[in-house]
């Protein structure tokens, strides 16, 4: 009797959860498309001072060590030792994907010591699998997983270690029926695609399709309350005349309105100019944007799962990236793939400790501080501020001696890890800074305090 009541407690619960996805589908019948610009909203003013998140991408290509839905792609040109798993084999994936050992909380206790502000988690990739229970998806744990819901411990994780949340989804759906995509790369990178349409049958094919991704986001943005940023990656669906994007967009901020939400939905070469920021993959711009933007990197060898101890760069390389990005506004999105178990690999926790040393002495240099966008053409190493102070970042290795144009003289100069003085002299117009005696080999942060702050 216990247990048929504890089963029906959590059915109703189900079919609550799902009302309020269909009310917000309902919505979307009424709601007005708008153009795309940033959300004003208070409760999304958040990203820019953020600098930090954790990138998550988990899903059924754990298992294999695999990378995530483009080894459904034979002739790609690169990932060519997992080729086997092209087209069906990859869907084999779908019965071995059981994580016993999942504890996001661990996860984000990491994350946030180590100076991270939010995470975003693959909910769907291009695979089209689902990490939540949902009605509206052809695949997931609703029906591979006894309806588990992955989602619902990351999200209270998240919250429980100050986190914000973010769902990475991908519109485009390589298990959706029809979904005009070539499974072979030459096919696919020559632009040729498969069921050739009419431009009214596309337009009409993508409208239905529409419908169906828009009942996914429908559940992730009803069942978890307060989500903070969506991270899309795509709708990939050629020649469509009305993509309907101001639609989505101000349909989800009528759903949730401080959320934050990337440049991604119809997204064309990198390109796109909608949303709240835009997203550069796997590199840092040339120079500063001049808006919100965020890069994502991978901190392994690759998006997925991967065994291999040595994967993991270090937190060298971590904090250049992060150094660089941040005097130039912008933040990292570190990406790390979970294991099939929900366990992370023991380096991801030696790395996330060596950063949290770090940032127990040096954080406010690069979270919650300005940028400096033209320190370039003052400076030989990258430079942060914040009020009447500048960060100068001391990056391992890369200089031997600090020059600062400037006909200024600041008040102190000091170590911002033990806080001892930093002996300049004056030079013409230049400063020159001795390099820190005592290193931490990754960043060592100068601080110059001014009672008149330079003009630059």
């Amino acid at each position: 009797m216990i247990l048929f009541a504890i089963g029906t407690r959590a059915v109703c619960q189900e079919e609550t959860l799902q009302q309020k996805a269909h009310e917000a589908l309902k919505l979307l019948q009424t709601v007005k498309p708008v153009p795309v610009v940033r959300n004003t909203n208070p409760d999304a003013q958040w990203f820019p001072d953020a600098g930090f998140g954790l990138f998550l991408h988990w899903g059924i290509h754990s298992v294999a060590a695999i990378d995530p839905s483009w080894t459904m792609i034979k002739n790609k040109p690169w990932g060519k030792d997992d080729t086997t798993y092209f087209d069906r084999n990859y869907y084999s994936l779908l019965w071995r994907f059981h994580p016993e050992n999942y504890d996001p909380d661990k996860w984000m206790k990491a994350a946030k010591e180590a100076g991270m502000n939010y995470a975003v988690i693959t909910s769907k990739h291009h695979d089209g699998y689902a990490l939540w229970p949902g009605e509206y998806t052809n695949l997931g744990t609703r029906k591979y997983m006894n309806g588990r819901d992955l989602l619902k411990p990351y999200v209270d994780a998240c919250r429980k270690n100050g986190l914000k949340v973010g769902f990475y989804f991908s519109p485009r759906d390589w298990s959706y029926p029809g979904f005009p995509v070539s499974m072979d790369f030459n096919d696919y990178g020559n632009g040729k695609r498969i069921n050739p349409r009419t431009p009214e049958q596309n337009q009409h094919d993508y409208d239905k399709f529409f419908e169906y991704t828009a009942g996914q986001l429908s559940e992730l943005l009803t069942r978890y309350g307060k989500i903070d940023l969506i991270w899309f990656d795509a709708v990939e669906w050629p020649d469509v005349k009305d993509m309907h994007t101001e639609l989505i967009y101000a349909w989800m901020r009528a759903l949730q309105p401080g959320i934050v939400i990337n440049d991604r939905w119809d997204y064309q070469g990198g390109k796109a100019e909608i949303g709240d920021y835009i997203t550069p993959e796997t590199y840092l711009p040339q120079k500063a944007p001049d808006t919100w933007w965020e890069s994502c990197l991978q901190w392994g060898n690759s998006w997925g799962y991967s065994p291999d101890p040595k994967s993991i760069k270090p937190c060298s390389w971590v904090l250049e990236n992060l150094v660089n990005a941040r005097s130039m506004g912008g933040n990292i999105l570190l990406n790390i793939g979970p294991a099939p178990d929900g366990t992370m690999q023991p380096e991801f926790y030696e790395r996330t400790s060596e950063l949290s040393n770090w940032m127990s002495h040096s954080k406010k240099s690069l979270i919650g501080c300005d940028p400096f966008k033209k320190w370039k053409d003052i400076s030989n190493v990258p430079i942060t501020r914040k009020g009447n102070e500048w960060y100068l970042h001391v990056l391992a290795g890369k200089v031997t001696e600090i020059n600062i144009k400037s006909d200024l003289k600041p008040i102190t100069a000091k170590l911002l890890q033990t806080n001892e003085n930093i002996k300049f002299r004056k030079q013409g117009k230049s400063l020159l800074f001795d390099i820190p005696k005592i290193s931490n080999r990754l960043d060592d942060v100068i601080v110059l305090t001014w009672k008149e702050t330079p003009q630059m």
